[in-house]
């Protein structure tokens, strides 16, 4: 069963998939969308409705009683609340590139993500709802009793019983909160449930313009692994694999020969490896390294201006507006009210998994502030990819319900997440973190003035304002990078004769083929306006 907002002419591609194993498909436009009477609720009607949905499927005559739910992206965040009821007849989920937490994914670290959740909303929902679905997002910037429905943090051990599949990407608007479904159902459901939960990590996610970065092993074709998961998750054609096991992910690098060969391989292994969370300090030089800085007083600044912001180019993004993907920011990072920290020219890999974690001590003129960071990858020919990035908007940092404004001139610690990564910085190469104060439209302009966005007065009156980032041994800035051992990351290079050999009665050469196609159409890509 599939509840969707996005209408049905997307649904044949369910049918596709799980028909020829013997299920019977059910697809439900969400409240307030498509054929469906009603309001849309910001998913906040959506477990009632799940369950109202499976109650009557499974007293049809041919139902066996038992449901399996299916959820891409929007449709994701709906079936996650369908937990919250605990239908008898729910059996296994299968989730491909959403969130089981809202807030993080629309206010990360406090600063709106604009373009994802003016677009979609302004995209997908109803024109009598539009303005109030927005309103309600806006009136909650803070982390508000508000999100608890689309928040399965501290819930998951209503999940009883049963197996469940997650596909996520690392350049996916959604990945964050798609890891954090995974740990919860994995390791904090009930007991019957735990340890039952698989997940893939492509490059891409959403962000279907990254694969032509990702060269190797089949990037293009990696639908065949999900395909793969979903067959097993549902108890379709189960298989003894010897290869692939519960987690299996992409391991990036560079688009260049170095980066080929130091990265840009599939890795399989029964849980994520542990990695050593090691600190990189910001200098006054610029320069960035694991030793810590010794000065009593240091600072670099730099002057914003909200009416001039920075264009947003790649990062985890959706709609064409704000490009998604390694793109290169050299142009950027030249600008003036950008500031550049970067390591040294590697003489050996730099092989990153897990969380990145960043601890700023920031100083502003003004009361309130965005600090963005980008990390990127220097190539050789002054390129420099962006891996991730994101913002603090410095009002919410202390995640508070209230707003906690600067005191000029005063030095705050601010902590920031880059959500997470696997990637190989390659011999030859730097690493480069880039701080400023905008990426418009992936972020909203902060105009420096304290205005919350739901004040009839906002955006108010642009203030320019000098902000600074600390690098002395009493407020230093610094991020926790972490690092693997490339022999924790087992390659595994021939997912094609791992896919034959367990599904030798599917196509694999069409899968390859058709696999882009499918993954638009399931992402409603028509629909989004995503060109």
């Amino acid at each position: 069963m599939d509840r969707s907002p996005y209408g049905q002419f997307g649904i044949e591609l369910l049918a596709d998939l799980f028909l020829p194993a013997g299920f019977i498909t059910v697809c439900q436009d969400m409240r307030g969308t498509g054929l469906s009477e009603g309001n849309f609720t910001n998913w906040k009607a959506d477990a009632d409705d799940s369950e109202d949905a499976g109650n009557w499927v499974v007293q049809q005559s041919w139902s066996n009683g038992q449901i399996y739910t299916f959820g891409a992206s929007a449709d994701g965040l709906g079936a996650f609340t369908t937990n919250y009821n605990a239908p008898s007849w729910l059996k296994s989920q299968y989730y491909v590139w959403t969130s089981s937490i809202g807030y993080d994914v629309i206010y990360p670290n406090g600063a709106l993500l604009y373009n994802l959740l003016n677009r979609w909303l302004y995209g997908t929902v109803r024109p009598e709802d539009v303005d109030r679905c927005w309103g309600e997002f806006m009136d909650n910037e803070a982390r508000t009793t508000w999100w608890e429905d689309l928040t399965f943090t501290g819930h998951y051990d209503l999940v009883k019983e049963g197996k469940f599949g997650f596909w996520a990407g690392w350049y996916d608007i959604f990945l964050v909160g798609n890891l954090a479904a995974y740990q919860g159902y994995n390791y904090e459901a009930e007991s019957a449930a735990r340890h039952n939960s698989v997940l893939t990590i492509d490059p891409c996610g959403h962000c279907q313009d990254a694969a032509p970065y990702f060269t190797e092993d089949i990037v293009a074709g990696r639908t065949a692994l999900a395909l793969m998961q979903a067959y097993d998750t549902f108890g379709a054609r189960p298989v003894k694999r010897s290869n692939i096991k519960n987690v299996t992910f992409y391991v990036m690098s560079s688009n260049d020969d170095a980066g080929r060969q130091a990265g840009q391989f599939w890795t399989t292994v029964e849980e994520f490896p542990k990695p050593k969370m090691t600190k990189f300090f910001f200098h006054a030089d610029g320069s960035v390294s694991k030793t810590a800085p010794t000065e009593q007083e240091s600072s670099t600044s730099f002057t914003f201006d909200p009416l001039n912001p920075q264009t947003t180019k790649g990062g985890n993004n959706l709609f064409s507006d704000a490009p998604c993907g390694p793109l290169d920011q050299q142009e950027i990072d030249t600008r003036e009210d950008v500031i550049v920290f970067q390591t040294p020219v590697l003489t050996e890999e730099l092989v990153l998994t897990g969380p990145i974690n960043g601890y700023l001590s920031v100083s502003s003129s003004a009361i309130d502030t965005d600090i963005m960071v980008r990390m990127s990858d220097v190539y050789p020919t002054g390129e420099a990819r962006l891996i991730q990035d994101s913002a603090v908007r410095m009002r919410w940092r202390d995640n508070t319900i209230e707003p906690s404004y600067l005191t000029p001139g005063k030095v705050y610690q601010a902590y920031i997440s880059l959500w997470n990564t696997s990637y190989v910085v390659a011999p030859g190469h730097s690493l480069r973190f880039a701080v400023s104060s905008s990426n418009y439209p992936r972020f909203s302009v902060n105009y420096n003035n304290g205005l919350l966005l739901s004040d009839p007065a906002y955006p108010g009156e642009p203030i320019v304002v000098t902000n600074s980032i600390h690098h002395s041994s009493e407020h230093p800035s610094y991020f926790e990078l972490p690092i693997v051992k490339k022999v924790q990351l087992p390659q595994v290079h021939n997912i094609k004769g791992e896919f034959e050999a367990a599904y030798p009665d599917v196509d694999y050469e069409r899968v390859i083929q058709d696999g882009p196609k499918l993954l638009e159409n399931l992402m409603m890509s028509k629909r989004m306006n995503k060109q």
